[in-house]
């Protein structure tokens, strides 16, 4: 394009990710999350009334994927050790919730080694205990158990059977009769040794809990300071101070997610595109009259130098303008951590492709994309998988609810296209966002926790008990070892944010200020677009017209109500949509 301005070389960068809030204790708080095993005596009792008075039986309370180990795993494999840029962070932080991750991994295994060394020692020290203990359970598996049930259904069968089965009961004896004063002695020994590792065992667990709930009180609101990087871990350590640097980085995948196309780290929520295309005409050629048939190509006059500009210098105006939005307004509150920055959207494909940062600093914490990001901003926009976007965030109710505006300005054809994707983060799933206790709670917590330890030896000792009686554990070593490994990386881009997230907002405060938050954030980049296009003598009749069918006419929320915005972002209720009328009838 003559009279086409250098490129540029720098561009809007995005604010530091938080360091402590909400989210980030919450979720660094849920990896240490135990069972409560005292809740599942209660439902298991409960089952017993139900199944007495007819009534469905309840579920077993437990631990989802979401919390607990199972979720310091999925961040460990997926995220920290990942051979994978992390997708940008949004209202949340990384570091604190991977170190926690890392000490419960370190608690776990500690926690398996200590148990081994517990059985080791016992075995060394009270061989024949610990054989009598085994033999004992090997019996009970197998008078228990399918094969033992069969023998003694088939000794009870006829006469014959049961001579053969009392035959082999003798002569089992007439073996072990002459081992019996042994036998007696690894009995006896069995007897004092069981005592001892349910003691040590218990114990172990009590630790266990004691370490998790010191764990969560590290991170409670009124504390400051929270761990960044795991203790005697310089690996784990490093990886963390790389991802540090790359979540900052303002590149994002997005991915087709059944119609919806999406950014990967912005939210599960993606809104409908707010999409407008007009031609560009003088605004003397049309006179203001909306309502006119548009001309034919070939009749509009040409656009004189004043009138020319480029999707780049759009852009600029437009988040200049939302930049206004950060700080105090006339009559109205800023809105609340409001961030503007320009963001390089790429296709999931080639997320495994881009490079990661050493962690180390200097030039290698430059983000690398920034370039391509310059230089397509001032290309042609067709045949770019790469295109660059502005967006205007929203960080709310402490980080647990997140809105993100992308906008992205294509000029080719004489034609502009200006597009809004709205996404939303929601607050956290319930399992993903453990509370510290505090006061009486956190004292009843501690004294509850021997039982719970208590219940902990009893459930280990029930899934031992069980792994043996599948032939000694083989079959399910065998599955285990199946199971566990690692799939291939696919190099698909995954948010340990949205990974513990809800996919919409259910509070209905949540989400009023979400609606509220898009018509501002939304209202504002199409307001700043008309006026830039009448600042140069354009016809904004058409671009208004559009911009009034998206920002008036969205629905949201139940019952198919019918949510209206104007220019400036303000919000009132409209008619319900053409259709079948809402009703409300009363009970009975």
């Amino acid at each position: 394009m003559p009279g086409q301005r250098a490129a540029r070389t720098e561009y809007a960068k995005r604010d530091d990710v938080p360091s402590n809030n909400s989210v980030i204790r919450g979720m660094a708080s849920s990896v240490h999350a135990r069972v409560n095993r005292i809740g599942q005596a209660q439902d298991r009792l409960g089952r017993w009334q139900d199944r007495i008075q007819g009534r469905p039986a309840r579920p077993i309370r437990a631990l989802d994927e979401f919390t607990g180990e199972t979720l310091a795993q999925w961040a460990l494999t997926n995220v920290l050790y990942a051979r994978k840029r992390p997708a940008p962070s949004f209202g949340f932080g990384l570091a604190p919730v991977l170190t926690h991750s890392v000490a419960a991994r370190r608690q776990r295994r500690l926690r398996g080694t200590l148990l081994l060394a517990t059985l080791v020692y016992l075995g060394g020290s009270h061989p024949s205990g610990m054989a009598a203990i085994l033999a004992a359970v090997l019996l009970c598996q197998f008078f228990a158990g399918r094969a033992g049930r069969t023998i003694l259904r088939w000794g009870s069968n006829g006469l014959v059977p049961a001579l053969l089965l009392a035959a082999a009961l003798f002569a089992l004896w007439s073996f072990a009769k002459p081992h019996l004063p042994i036998l007696r002695e690894a009995v006896l020994e069995g007897l004092l040794v069981a005592p001892r590792l349910l003691f040590a065992v218990t114990a172990l667990h009590l630790l266990d809990r004691w370490a998790c709930h010191a764990y969560v009180q590290s991170l409670r609101p009124g504390r400051h300071h929270i761990a960044r990087r795991p203790f005697l871990a310089p690996f784990a350590a490093k990886r963390i101070a790389a991802h540090e640097v790359t979540e900052q980085w303002q590149s994002i995948a997005y991915r087709k997610e059944g119609r919806v196309d999406r950014f990967v780290g912005a939210g599960l929520d993606s809104w409908p595109k707010g999409a407008t295309r007009i031609q560009l005409t003088s605004a003397r050629t049309i006179e203001d009259e909306e309502n006119d048939r548009s001309l034919a190509a070939e009749d509009m006059p040409d656009l004189d130098a004043s009138q020319k500009f480029e999707a780049d210098e759009l852009l600029v105006k437009v988040r200049d303008e939302l930049k206004r939005l950060r700080g105090a307004l006339v009559e109205t509150h800023a809105l609340p951590n409001c961030d503007v920055a320009e963001y390089l959207g790429i296709p999931e494909d080639r997320w495994k492709s881009l490079s990661q940062s050493s962690g180390g600093g200097g030039a290698k914490s430059e983000w690398p994309e920034a370039t391509e990001m310059c230089t397509e901003a001032r290309g042609a926009p067709t045949g770019h998988f790469s295109r660059r976007y502005l967006a205007a965030q929203v960080v709310a109710w402490d980080g647990q609810v997140v809105v993100t505006v992308f906008a992205h300005a294509a000029l080719e054809g004489n034609t502009l296209h200006f597009v809004t994707r709205p996404h939303v983060l929601a607050p956290l799933l319930p399992s993903a966002n453990v509370t510290p206790a505090r006061g009486w709670d956190l004292a009843r917590r501690l004294a509850e926790t021997p039982l719970h330890a208590c219940e902990d030896t009893v459930a280990l000792a029930s899934r031992a008990y069980t792994t043996i009686g599948r032939g000694l554990g083989l079959l399910t070593a065998v599955t285990t070892a199946a199971v566990a490994v690692r799939e291939k990386d696919d190099g698909r881009p995954v948010s340990l944010r949205e990974h513990g997230g809800r996919e919409t907002t259910e509070d209905m405060h949540h989400t009023e200020d979400v609606q509220r938050y898009v018509s501002i954030l939304q209202s504002r980049m199409f307001s700043t677009v008309r006026a830039f296009l009448a600042d140069r003598g354009l016809a904004t009749a058409e671009f208004t017209r559009q911009t009034i069918a998206i920002t008036q006419n969205y629905i949201e929320g139940d019952n198919n109500q019918v949510n209206t915005g104007n220019m400036g972002g303000g919000m009132q209720q409209g008619p319900p949509p053409a259709g079948p009328a809402n009703r409300t009838e009363k009970a009975g």
